[in-house]
């Protein structure tokens, strides 16, 4: 799998075909996380760069429902791509080096 983080984030499989990442949040929870470069991200980290002030009512079942969200179109895509979203208390990190 291969990420494009100049110009608009774009994701595309390892035989060059376009991955689609739905919803802006769950795009752009996949830059915060490339833009980390292998380092795990807080998960108050990334609640707060994804919502600032407007704070969803549940933050972190929101957050848990983006990463799934996340997983679920990298694996869709290349299958088995799930297990590079990686949970790593206290957040997340993407093991975009192993690809």
């Amino acid at each position: 799998m291969r990420f494009g983080v100049l110009g608009p984030l774009a994701v595309w499989t390892a035989d060059g075909a376009a991955v689609r990442v739905p919803d802006a949040k769950v795009r752009a929870l996949l830059g915060l996380l490339l833009a980390a470069e292998g380092r795990p991200v807080s998960a108050d980290r990334l609640i707060d760069d994804l919502w600032g002030s407007r704070l969803p009512r549940d933050p972190a079942a929101t957050l848990q429902s983006r990463v799934s969200n996340l997983r679920k179109a990298l694996d869709q895509a290349e299958p088995g791509a799930r297990s590079l979203l990686v949970s790593q208390p206290p957040g997340y990190l993407l093991r975009a080096e192993s690809v």
